[in-house]
């Protein structure tokens, strides 16, 4: 399956034989879709250029019951949204259960090349926001190390 976002009817009709009866906590409509497609590129604008976000694709499930009353899960349905070079698409829906104040998700994950473009988009928007000192190529392992364990502790990794 592959449904450009833009396809309401087609995505609808497939929504609603995918939940059958269930109509609560269940991504129902398109324009539930296309906010959940809203949130992916928010969190991928962080990260890298919008000329590298085809590939990308977002596991998207609406929140769970408010109310603490639910012992068990409810029936729900997670969307798999891939971005394409013009737009996204539906790619996949799975059946989920939802449990009580469990908030809505929509997960982004990378390509293998996003993750390596990932940080050194990053290092070129901070090099020329901020300036870098760039280690020199001369350094030490011993420095290297240092720095390494610095920058760690920087972040709070041990």
């Amino acid at each position: 399956m592959r449904l450009n976002l833009t396809q309401t009817d087609k995505i609808e009709a497939l929504l609603s034989k995918f939940n059958g009866s269930a109509t609560s906590f269940t991504i129902t409509e398109a324009s539930t879709l296309r906010a959940f497609a809203v949130r992916a590129e928010k969190q991928l604008a962080e990260i890298l250029p919008k000329s590298a976000w085809e590939g990308a694709r977002a596991a998207c499930r609406p929140a769970g019951p408010s109310a603490s009353s639910y012992k068990l899960g409810a029936k729900s349905n997670e969307c798999t949204l891939e971005r394409g070079s013009t737009g996204w698409f539906l790619v996949a829906c799975n059946p989920v259960r939802v449990y009580p104040k469990s908030p809505s998700r929509c997960a982004v994950s990378l390509t293998a090349a996003q993750t390596i473009a990932a940080p050194l988009y990053a290092k070129r928007r901070l090099k020329a926001r901020f300036g870098l000192d760039e280690l020199p190529e001369t350094a030490s392992a011993h420095e290297r190390m240092g720095l390494a364990a610095e920058a760690r502790k920087l972040i709070g990794i041990s």
